[in-house]
């Protein structure tokens, strides 16, 4: 990894001003009533997801491996950032950036930006996924053959229903719960913008596969490198000017919604991580709110 001519790494205590309309976690009803709309489901979701889909899973598995000091040969890098919530907690909720136009420039590049999953056995991991052809969300079932179990493009439809604005960014807001704790049944939902009520993503039951007690909320990629020694990611972002962030992140404690705090979760790899370590020195990892907030930019 070469040494950064400069590294950008600021660590703010301040909330960035802009215009936020996030709901509340429990300002709707908690019956969700209504599907999600223009969603990919089963065998069409995979094949929608394309190979992002295997990636996706192997970064789980190197991730925890990293976590237990093990290693793994790679052909690319691998590496991410951001706030773990701790393993007694039934469900979170985040707002998470929306890019509908941003596209990686290597077609063997994957970033999942932000990416959220609770933690306590959680089956369902909400993701946003950019490649070198599409801009989606998905819901990945951890509980089922690790796939991801919905697909949804993010296009003028999407946005429609599912995006507001917050921070001066384009945003969408997911909420991911245990329904049921005898059968560990997890729901996920889209905050839907044009009803003012969530809209039920997917659900699932069973054994969570991940490897993790831990929860997440954070930025996650697969790279390569290029002749420049740079990984294409960082120069992708650079280029299109975009910026990742989740944000008004919570737990569930018993029947409340509580933030994310330092009490109730940490920053993984570290709260100030290298950007060397990403092969990208202009990288900036912002905490703008402990621990509820995050936002990573060059």
């Amino acid at each position: 990894m070469r040494t950064p001519r400069f590294a950008v790494l600021t660590v703010a205590m301040t909330v960035l001003i802009g215009l936020s309309a996030t709901p509340a976690a429990s300002a709707a009803p908690d019956t969700e009533v209504h599907q999600v709309s223009g969603a990919l489901r089963g065998a069409a979701a995979v094949a929608a997801a394309g190979d992002a889909a295997g990636a996706f899973r192997d970064a789980t598995t190197l991730r925890r491996q990293s976590a237990q000091n093990m290693t793994a040969a790679a052909a690319q890098l691998h590496n991410w950032w951001g706030v773990f919530p701790s393993a007694t907690w039934t469900g979170m909720t985040a707002t998470h950036t929306l890019n509908p136009n941003f596209r990686l420039s290597n077609s063997a590049d994957y970033l999942y930006s932000p990416t959220m999953k609770p933690p306590h056995g959680s089956c369902i991991e909400v993701v946003t996924v950019h490649t070198r052809t599409y801009a989606q969300v998905w819901a990945w079932n951890w509980c089922g053959p690790g796939a991801p179990a919905v697909t949804m493009n993010i296009n003028s439809a999407f946005l429609a229903k599912y995006a507001t604005t917050v921070n001066g960014r384009q945003a969408y807001t997911v909420r991911i719960r245990q329904t049921n704790a005898a059968t560990n049944t997890w729901t996920a939902t889209l905050y839907n913008y044009s009803t003012a009520a969530w809209d039920t993503m997917f659900t699932s039951s069973g054994t969570d596969r991940s490897g993790w007690q831990q929860g997440w909320d954070m930025f996650e990629f697969y790279s390569n490198t290029n002749p420049a020694g740079r990984t294409y990611i960082c120069d992708d972002i650079a280029a299109a000017g975009v910026a990742f962030e989740g944000s008004s992140i919570t737990v569930l404690s018993g029947s409340t919604w509580v933030p994310a705090g330092t009490g109730n979760s940490t920053w993984m790899p570290s709260a100030s991580p290298n950007p060397s370590a990403y092969k990208c020195p202009a990288l900036s990892f912002n905490i703008l709110r402990a621990n509820d907030n995050w936002l990573v930019h060059e």
